[in-house]
């Protein structure tokens, strides 16, 4: 299975985003107004996400914590563009362009190790089929 990895046009927007879908060992947290979620894919400039409780704003705080070269915490509002619950998605509101190169090199990471993953996989696989 190939690693996923989504190109998406969104449409409001008319914003090209690289999408990744990150694994549960991939270094990447996020909170929503205090409340750690589930990531479902993260892009520079926003993130989906599964929330079960009540979503009723329209721009919620964020911490999004993760790990690359070191530990980096983007605290900033988050703009809801879509609901369809329990998935929301929504664009970072007001970060620097060095939290989105910080971003991206975190969605570099998640998809290099989605290939080591795969390739780990099909090794194993090959190993006991006896190839």
């Amino acid at each position: 299975m190939k690693p996923v990895i989504e190109i998406d046009t969104d449409q409001e927007t008319q914003r090209r985003n690289f999408r990744v879908v990150p694994a549960k060992d991939d270094p990447v947290s996020l909170k929503v107004a205090g409340v750690r979620v589930n990531i479902v894919d993260i892009s520079a400039h926003g993130v989906a996400f599964q929330y079960a409780g009540d979503v009723k704003k329209e721009v919620y705080p964020i911490t999004l914590s993760f790990t690359t070269d070191k530990d980096y915490e983007i605290h900033c509002p988050l703009k809801l563009i879509r609901r369809k619950p329990p998935e929301y998605s929504g664009e970072f509101i007001g970060i620097t362009e060095k939290d989105v190169s910080n971003i991206t090199t975190l969605i570099v990471e998640c998809q290099k190790r989605a290939i080591r993953r795969q390739k780990a996989q099909e090794a194993e696989k090959r190993k006991n089929s006896g190839e």
